[in-house]
């Protein structure tokens, strides 16, 4: 292995290196139908190793056989299953052809054309005890905290909000009609 960690190489030739013929063994013997290469399987156990070696340094050396063989054959699953999936999605790819994607125009909903300006003015329209609800909710405040405001109950603030929104709906579904009749000329 290539000098990556200075004094930590000799450490891990002792500690790992030792296991090394038998990872090789281990990675011919999985790959004698040629689906893998045996070198690089040693290569790619040998660099999780490196990266996990705190880990294994504290380890029996039988714990460490273990995980290497482990991980040296978890490495030949993960190349054996992707070698599998790409010889059998690859012919299916050239057969499908991408769509054309043609975009339609937008199709807008009526209370999109409704303008911010437009909202406002219905809000003040609204009678108090709606409009006060109405923009306290808006603002965030839930309705325990609007109840305890405008000296009401919960169910109250609930009803006063249904109430706005049924106002404002028919305040403004003509400008949304309207809108959507210019659009439609």
């Amino acid at each position: 292995m290539a000098r990556i960690f200075d004094g930590v190489d000799q450490e891990f030739q002792s500690l790992i290196g030792t296991h090394e013929p038998l990872l090789h063994g281990l990675a011919r013997k999985l790959c004698r139908n040629g689906s893998a290469d045996p070198e690089d399987l040693v290569q790619d156990t040998l660099e999780r190793a490196l990266v996990h070696f705190e880990q294994l340094r504290d380890w029996s050396d039988g714990t460490r056989r273990a995980w290497l063989c482990t991980t040296l054959q978890r490495r030949f699953l993960d190349q054996f299953r992707r070698q599998r999936t790409e010889s059998h999605e690859r012919p299916h790819l050239e057969w499908m052809r991408a769509p054309v994607l043609v975009r339609e125009p937008r199709a807008w909903r009526p209370w999109e054309r409704v303008s911010e300006e437009e909202l406002r003015r219905a809000i003040t329209r609204l009678r108090p005890p709606l409009r006060t609800a109405f923009e306290l909710h808006t603002a965030g405040l839930r309705y325990k905290a609007i109840a305890e405001r405008l000296g009401t109950t919960p169910g109250t603030v609930g009803f006063w909000l249904h109430q706005a929104r049924r106002e404002l709906k028919a305040q403004l579904r003509p400008l949304a009609v309207t809108g959507e009749e210019e659009l439609a000329a």
